[in-house]
């Protein structure tokens, strides 16, 4: 019976194929909905608060004003607002400004600075991660990876992109891996 199917599959390939149209593989594959987009179709939605009081408790439906968030004062009983990734994520570029920066130098920051990691993992965790053990921790970073991070980052605050250029980076993106790099530290990443 798989037999049958494979030799289906095979002639449908070929004769789609001889008559000029293209088949979309990508459809076959397992298709697992990613942490982005899970964010953006719902998963994270559903938010009762008014737009005076737009931040939600985690373990009430209490809501509070953004001036309260990250004031040095518990307003929500479990202290969600004064969390250290909360507040590193509001000081911090957005999730999507961080995953867009991600993606787009994938080809060299993701294997060399992040382990292969999915970008959607490394984005998230640069927005909440407090230093570098945090996202050392949230990442699965070798000690390689941390070294030539952290050379990144000095690279980036001394105006050095001979340490970048020597890790793959095109010569193309120095001003916005910079610009990132060094928004990151200016909001209290530390290396």
């Amino acid at each position: 019976m798989r037999s049958d199917m494979a030799i289906v599959v095979v002639l449908a390939i070929v004769l789609t194929c001889t008559q000029g149209l293209k088949i979309d593989l990508s459809r076959l594959s397992l298709h697992r909905p990613s942490f982005h987009n899970q964010k953006r179709n719902g998963v994270c939605d559903g938010n009762p608060c008014e737009s005076s009081k737009p931040f939600l408790c985690r373990s009430s439906a209490k809501c509070i004003g953004l001036k309260f968030v990250c004031d040095g004062t518990w307003d929500c009983e479990d202290g969600f607002d004064e969390d250290p990734a909360v507040c590193n994520a509001a000081a911090r570029p957005s999730y999507d400004d961080l995953f867009y920066f991600v993606e787009n130098e994938r080809k060299w920051m993701i294997p060399k600075l992040f382990n292969g990691a999915n970008p959607e993992l490394v984005a998230h965790s640069l927005s909440v991660a407090s230093d570098m053990n945090d996202l050392s921790e949230l990442v699965g970073l070798t000690e390689q990876n941390v070294d030539l991070l952290r050379k990144a980052f000095e690279g980036a605050v001394e105006g050095d992109e001979r340490p970048l250029l020597s890790m793959g980076m095109p010569d193309r993106s120095w001003h916005e891996v910079q610009y990132v790099l060094q928004k990151l530290m200016d909001s209290g990443f530390k290396i």
